[in-house]
């Protein structure tokens, strides 16, 4: 949708923000509600809102429409990545511009998806379109800060450009209780991949391929990445085979819980140990967030962008032959170091990922960086 949102200051107005990202989340009917799970219709409200708390009036406009001219005399200009390059030359000389990051630097982000896109040609003989390349921009250029999502891999990507980051831990749609009742013998042959669009960049074939192997062990995808056209072709067999289980992207009932297939995400997740994710390029994956919360232990590439002290198993430089040597020796741990392992993750995400974690560090960037 193309137009401005507008968000008032609360109290005396002290000045005008621009922020340059979504404006779903603002212009949902009373009737309406959100369906989709992914933390970014939050946290774009949140970030409005924390600028508002503070007595700054809020224009958001849809990073991807490219079409609004600033006219007012904005003092802080906030954008994830798309649009400040053309904004820039319209704003105040002395507005304060700010990139949210939510993923690596764009070069270093394409290149990652082809290279995983030429390995599927050489492993198997076959082009897939490669879904998630980002629109060349230098918006990066142009900012005077850089705050947002990711852990050292992630940031590093952004080494050359020597802007100061400022880390913003993502928040998480739904928060959990451990699962102290979990069957850890029995949800240690179960596997849930989770996560968003792009199969290739997030190693979904890797994944597929190693479990088809592994005829005993039991994958559970859930998202829109095993249903694009041209993956679900090419894995059509794959996909068929009793111990590989394609489920539809998330939903999110009127009681605000996440569903897969009707069913409540908890649900699913008690039927799992392991959350498989071999990612090429993330800011921070929400998705695996989310699972840890669900009390999923993590078998995840440190391009996942999170912390490594969240534990788990990490997966450098993943193949097939890899995934496939690092799931059956998962299979056969102890279920007691398993649900050791499940409550490190659990822990770690319900002190540093949550709502009001993100919000906290918000606020603490926009009153000791930017000053207002």
């Amino acid at each position: 949708m193309w137009g401005v949102v507008h968000m008032p200051a609360e109290g005396q107005k002290k000045g005008d923000i621009l922020l340059s990202y979504i404006t779903a989340p603002f212009t949902l009917l009373p009737k309406e509600r959100k369906t989709d799970p992914h933390s970014n219709y939050w946290e774009c409200r949140e970030i409005a809102s924390l600028f508002a708390r503070r007595g700054y009036a809020v224009d958001c406009i849809n990073a991807s429409e490219h079409r609004y001219i600033p006219r007012k005399n904005y003092c802080v200009c906030v954008d994830i990545q798309q649009d400040l390059e053309r904004l820039s030359k319209y704003l105040p000389a002395d507005c304060k511009k700010v990139i949210h990051i939510d993923n690596p630097n764009y070069r270093i982000y394409n290149s990652r998806e082809m290279k995983r896109v030429t390995d599927l040609k050489e492993r198997r003989g076959v082009t897939l379109t490669p879904r998630r390349q980002i629109t060349p921009s230098e918006s990066i250029t142009h900012a005077d800060y850089l705050e947002g999502f990711g852990n050292q891999s992630v940031f590093e990507t952004y080494k050359e450009f020597k802007k100061p980051i400022f880390y913003i831990p993502i928040s998480v749609s739904e928060t959990f209780k451990f699962p102290e009742e979990k069957d850890f013998a029995t949800a240690r042959t179960h596997f849930l991949y989770f996560g968003g669009g792009g199969a290739v960049l997030k190693g979904l074939d890797l994944t597929i391929e190693a479990f088809a192997q592994l005829p005993q062990l039991h994958l559970h995808i859930v998202g829109p990445a095993a249903f694009e056209p041209d993956f679900a072709k090419e894995y059509e067999k794959e996909l068929g085979l009793p111990n590989i289980t394609r489920h539809n992207r998330p939903k999110v009932d009127e009681q605000g819980h996440i569903t897969v297939d009707g069913k409540p995400f908890a649900e699913l997740a008690s039927m799992c140990a392991g959350v498989i994710y071999p990612s090429a390029a993330e800011g921070t994956s929400g998705a695996i967030i989310q699972a840890l919360h669900a009390g999923l232990i993590p078998l995840i590439t440190p391009e996942t962008g999170l912390d490594p002290r969240i534990g788990g198993i990490s997966l450098i430089n993943p193949t097939v032959e890899s995934i496939k040597e690092t799931v059956l020796a998962f299979s056969k741990s102890e279920p007691t170091d398993l649900k050791a392992q499940a409550l490190t993750a659990w822990s770690y995400v319900n002190k540093n990922h949550t709502k009001e974690t993100f919000s906290a560090a918000y606020g603490t960037f926009i009153d000791s960086v930017l000053h207002l």
